[in-house]
């Protein structure tokens, strides 16, 4: 009997043990629009890209086209996926924002973006009483009856649910811009059941990202000027030159609004940068792809992070190097704020403004372009600044301009962008604007470049540039 009873008592104490090993939610992430507490240990992973691929449809004529088609079950992830997270036990976690049951169906497995957005817009928008069997769409599981939990804090309404091998949490946040959003479990364990709890005890930590600043990591500080926020681990003699840094950055975003506005009556959160001071802290935060950099803007983190490396040799040095990395990604930050989800931006087109914007000289409260020391780079790439070659840079995807030759892309992308947006003739300047347009309302970057840069433009530009480089080289 003895032996009986203890088996009894082992078995019943099986069950409390596998929930006490759910654990606590204590980390304080920042994922625009959110603030939200993980678990301790938790790393952001890149999120998965959307994949392009590339059609030829000739017409009666004769004419052939090239179409940009997609996947339509990557584009309705893609659109609704804020962040990837994966902690030391193995749990992973997806912060999502339902917005639409699947469109479709779709007569073919790819797709172009017109397409998929008229079938997304014949779906609608999800509806309350839809959010379960949108969960079972997401997970591919049929979805149990979601539970009320008590919100608590922002959180103004929120439910628990199990999908297959998935917790799933599905709340909604007080005010404007306050969800759906659902914050979706895979635990290591396989017992999703038992996360309820945690879950719902994490929801005092949820709240929109706009309404109070993250709690920085232990150690850092944090230095803030609208629309911008700093978080370092430099030491306390360096924060004269990031509160400039911070000014020059408000005169640069200005600079950035003024070619490509913000869209009217919009609330736009603080924009964040983190400096970090040490380089071996730096590589293990940007991750091993990007360990050669000096700075990157950080599309799962929504951060700008520089490095600020304390081994430079001179104040001075650190200084510029620093305004120049943060100006050039701070492009990248800006652009991805205010360019609708589904719109697709060339590398060129990016990089060539970020480049630009690099040069950038701040004098009363201003900014201004200068010459990049790429005009030398750009002066040699003499095949790329060519119609063909400009045709053939637009058209480049990212592994083919950051491949071996990416030194001249980024050259040449200065270089077009720099002379469309200062140097050419009044018609056209407009050219860099109208393409962007396009791309805004759905267009391909193959349908854009028709339109705005056909081969009679391309030329007039490649007449153009050679005119700047040489009399730059003549020092003209």
């Amino acid at each position: 009997m003895r032996r009986v009873s203890l088996m009894i008592l082992m078995s019943v104490l099986a069950v409390p043990m596998a929930f006490g090993a759910v654990p606590g939610f204590r980390q304080n992430v920042t994922c625009p629009p959110l603030r939200l507490r993980l678990p301790e240990g938790c790393a952001a992973e890149e999120l998965p890209p959307t994949e392009t691929f590339r059609y030829v449809r000739t017409w009666n004529d004769g004419r052939t086209e090239e179409v940009e088609c997609y996947d339509p079950e990557q584009l309705w992830r893609a659109e609704q996926r804020l962040g990837l997270w994966e902690d030391r036990e193995g749990n992973r976690f997806e912060l999502l924002a339902p917005a639409s049951r699947r469109g479709g169906p779709f007569k073919r497995a790819h797709v172009t973006r017109e397409e998929y957005n008229a079938a997304k817009e014949a779906v609608g928008t999800l509806k309350p009483a839809e959010i379960g069997a949108w969960l079972g769409e997401w997970t591919g599981s049929p979805c149990g009856k979601p539970e009320s939990l008590r919100p608590v804090g922002a959180v103004r309404q929120a439910r628990f649910a199990v999908a297959g091998g998935d917790a799933v949490l599905l709340f909604y946040l007080k005010g404007e811009g306050g969800g759906p959003y659902a914050l979706r479990v895979t635990p290591a364990d396989g017992n999703p059941a038992a996360w309820k709890k945690a879950l719902g005890q994490a929801l005092g930590g949820f709240a929109l990202a706009g309404r109070a600043p993250a709690a920085p990591t232990k150690g850092w500080i944090t230095l803030e000027e609208p629309p911008y926020r700093v978080y370092t681990d430099l030491p306390r003699k360096d924060h004269r030159a990031l509160n400039r840094l911070l000014a020059d950055m408000k005169v640069i975003r200005a600079a950035y609004a003024n070619l490509f506005p913000l869209p009217a009556d919009s609330e736009t959160p603080l924009s964040t940068i983190r400096v970090f001071g040490r380089r071996a802290d730096y590589q293990a935060y940007v991750g091993e792809g990007m360990a050669w950099s000096g700075g990157v803007f950080s599309t799962t983190k929504r951060e700008l992070v520089v490095l600020a490396d304390n081994d430079e040799e001179s104040n001075t040095v650190r200084r510029e190097a620093i305004r120049s990395v943060a100006f050039h990604e701070g492009f990248h930050q800006y652009l991805f704020l205010v360019t609708p989800t589904l719109a697709t931006v060339p590398t060129w087109f990016n990089e060539g403004h970020a480049t630009f914007f690099e040069t950038f000289r701040v004098r009363g409260g201003q900014g201004e372009p200068t010459v990049s020391p790429r005009l030398e780079t750009a002066r040699r790439a003499e095949g790329m600044r060519s119609a063909k070659g400009l045709a053939a840079l637009m058209g480049a995807s990212q592994e083919v301009f950051y491949g071996a030759g990416r030194d001249a892309a980024y050259a040449v992308s200065w270089l077009l962008i720099h002379w469309l947006r200062t140097e050419a003739p009044a018609g056209l300047r407009s050219l860099p604007d109208r393409y962007y347009a396009l791309l805004c309302q759905g267009a391909t970057p193959a349908e854009a470049q028709a339109k705005v840069f056909p081969a009679a433009v391309l030329s007039e530009i490649a007449e153009g540039l050679e005119t700047f480089v040489s009399r730059q080289s003549r020092g003209d």
